[in-house]
């Protein structure tokens, strides 16, 4: 029978690892133990010693899950997460937001003040949606349909993303509605109500682009803000 060339770890074996921290030391994700820097090397997602990079590769091999390995969420989970908690949250803010301002739902108009009023109360509920990503992703990765579904924001590598990260995701997220602004402007200069048609099929082909992005993308199931910003979603562990 041939050999399995798996079955033996072809990187040099590590020194003796270390009782603890010091310069210059790190972690194994898969062993905890701590060895010099320049020993370890990142394989899937994680920071391995040779030793480590065994245990992975063998759990692979048979099917089973890595130690401490990146999860992505199903598909009914994470679109169930924005759609039903973060999606009903910032639909909700976003009627009282044009309620407040006079806006007439579903009702093009050509009156210049009702279209203006659309405009800032636009703005207004477009900040308020980049301000509860980036601030909630920035402070732990996850917003409030991540918290209920059990899901986080990270890095490839699997590290927090940082809250100016966050903030960027936020956007680049909502760039459908951020576009819709421009296009609200230009109905208004024109005074064409369809144009408020227009930006509303604008910003759903946007969101339709970013889920099908996540669907055709079987490994890591990442979105076309994630692409952009270097982040994937994944199942929190415990």
């Amino acid at each position: 029978m041939a050999d399995n060339p798996y079955s033996q770890s072809s990187a040099t074996p590590s020194s003796t690892p270390s009782a603890g921290p010091g310069p210059g030391m790190a972690q194994c994700s898969v062993t905890h133990k701590w060895f010099p820097e320049d020993e370890l090397i990142m394989f899937q997602g994680q920071l391995v010693s040779a030793e480590g990079k065994q245990v992975l590769l063998d759990r692979l091999l048979t099917g089973a899950d890595a130690p401490d390995a990146m999860i992505r969420p199903g598909a009914w989970r994470r679109i169930g997460c924005i759609f039903l908690v973060d999606g009903i949250l910032i639909g909700v803010f976003s009627i009282i937001v044009n309620y407040m301002f006079g806006i007439p739902l579903g009702t093009p108009t050509t009156d210049l003040s009702v279209m203006f009023n659309r405009i800032v109360a636009s703005v207004v509920a477009l900040s308020a949606a980049i301000l509860y990503f980036g601030l909630l992703h920035g402070w732990k990765g996850q917003s409030l349909g991540k918290m209920v579904g059990n899901l986080r924001v990270v890095n490839l590598d699997g590290s927090p993303v940082s809250k100016p990260q966050a903030f960027a995701r936020a956007v680049v997220y909502l760039l459908g509605n951020i576009l819709f602004i421009p296009v609200l402007i230009l109905g208004a200069v024109l005074k064409s109500p369809q144009f408020v048609i227009i930006g509303s099929l604008l910003a759903g082909a946007w969101g339709l682009a970013n889920g099908i992005a996540a669907l055709v993308d079987t490994r890591m199931q990442r979105t076309l803000h994630d692409r952009i910003c270097g982040t994937r979603v994944i199942v929190i562990h415990g």
